[in-house]
C-alpha cells in the first residue's frame, strides 16, 4: 500500500485540503493566499503542532491595522477553516479559546444599473481575438453577461457547472447551487437564448459560457471590459447584485428567490440590493427655498 506522509505545515494542509475536498478553485487558491500571509507574519512555515489562539488573535490585530475589516473577518474565517479541519484528521488540537473577532460595520450594496449593464454589452462588441471555446471573444463575453444578468448565478456555478442540457427549450433551469446545495428555479430571457442558440451553431458544446483560464485571468480581461464601458468600478459578481437590484424594483421581496436563497434570509437585502437604485423614485419632503435667492 501507498504510504503517504501527513502535511506538517498549515500550508502544506491547505493544499492537500484542496485536493482531497470538492472546494471551487477559488477557494483554495485563498485558503493558500490565507496561509502565505499568516506564514509571512510568523516568519516561517506555520507547523500544525503549532497552532494557538493566541498566536492567531495576534495576527490578525496585527493584519487589521494594514487592510480593511472584511478583509481580516475571510482571513479569520479561512484560517479557522483550515485549522478546524486538520483538528477533524487528528493532524492538531482544536482551538482551546475564542479566536480574536473581526468587527466589520455594515456598508450598502452597491450594484450597476441596468444601462450599466447594457454598456457593459456594449463594450465587447469591440474585443478583439478568439475565444478558447471557439465563439468570437466579442461573442463569448456578451452571452456570459447575459447569462449573469438573467440567472444571478455564482461564478463557478456559471462557468464550471452550468450545462446546456440542463437549459429547458423556454429557457426554464432548475440548477443545484454548488456552494449551498438549495435547487434555484431561474429563465434565460428570449434575448439571451437567441444569442446562446446562435453560439452553439459556431461552437457546438457542454457547458453554456466555459471558462478554462485561472480566475485571476477572468478578472483582468472582465476589468478591461469596464474600463470599455465607462461604468463605475466594479467586478462580475456586481452583475449578481444588478440582477437581484433590479428584480427587487419589480418586485419587491423577489431577490431572495432569484439569488436562490433560504425563504425569510436578509442577506439579500443586507449584501445584493443596492438601496440607492432601488429608492432612486422614493418621496423626499417638499424642497425648501433656495439658498440664493434672486
Amino acid at each position: 500500500m501507498f504510504d503517504r506522509q501527513n502535511p506538517e505545515t498549515l500550508s502544506a494542509y491547505a493544499t492537500e485540503y484542496g485536493l482531497l475536498h470538492d472546494i471551487a478553485p477559488e477557494t483554495r487558491r485563498q485558503y493558500q493566499i490565507a496561509c502565505g500571509v499568516f506564514d509571512r507574519w510568523a516568519g516561517h512555515s506555520v507547523r500544525l503542532a503549532e497552532l494557538d489562539a493566541r498566536s492567531l488573535s495576534l495576527f490578525l490585530r496585527d493584519y487589521a491595522d494594514r487592510v480593511a475589516p472584511a478583509t481580516v473577518r475571510s482571513k479569520r474565517v479561512q484560517l479557522l477553516a483550515l485549522w478546524r479541519a486538520a483538528a477533524d484528521d487528528g493532524l492538531c488540537d482544536l482551538p482551546t479559546r475564542r479566536i480574536r473577532p473581526a468587527r466589520v460595520p455594515w456598508t450598502a450594496p452597491v450594484a450597476w444599473t441596468h444601462s450599466e449593464v447594457e454598456a457593459l454589452l456594449a463594450a465587447c462588441r469591440g474585443l478583439k481575438r478568439p475565444h478558447n471555446s471557439g465563439l468570437s471573444r466579442p461573442d463569448w463575453w456578451s452571452l456570459a453577461i447575459r447569462v449573469a444578468w438573467d440567472l444571478g448565478l455564482r461564478w463557478a456555478d456559471q462557468m464550471l457547472r452550468l450545462r446546456v442540457a440542463a437549459i429547458a427549450p423556454g429557457g426554464i433551469l432548475a440548477f443545484p447551487q454548488h456552494k449551498t446545495g438549495q435547487v434555484v428555479i431561474v429563465r434565460l430571457s428570449e434575448p439571451t437564448l437567441e444569442a446562446l442558440r446562435a453560439s452553439l451553431v459556431v461552437a457546438p458544446r457542454d457547458l453554456v459560457t466555459p471558462w478554462t483560464s485561472s480566475h485571476a485571468t477572468f478578472g483582468d480581461q472582465f476589468q478591461r471590459i469596464i474600463d470599455r464601458a465607462g461604468v463605475r468600478p466594479g467586478t462580475w459578481k456586481y452583475i449578481r447584485k444588478s440582477g437581484a437590484t433590479n428584480v427587487e424594483i419589480q418586485k419587491p421581496g423577489s431577490a431572495t428567490r432569484h439569488l436562490g436563497h433560504a425563504p425569510g434570509s436578509l442577506i439579500a437585502a443586507r449584501h445584493y440590493i443596492d438601496p440607492c437604485i432601488v429608492n432612486e423614485n422614493f418621496l423626499s419632503p417638499a424642497e425648501l427655498t433656495s439658498p440664493h435667492p434672486p
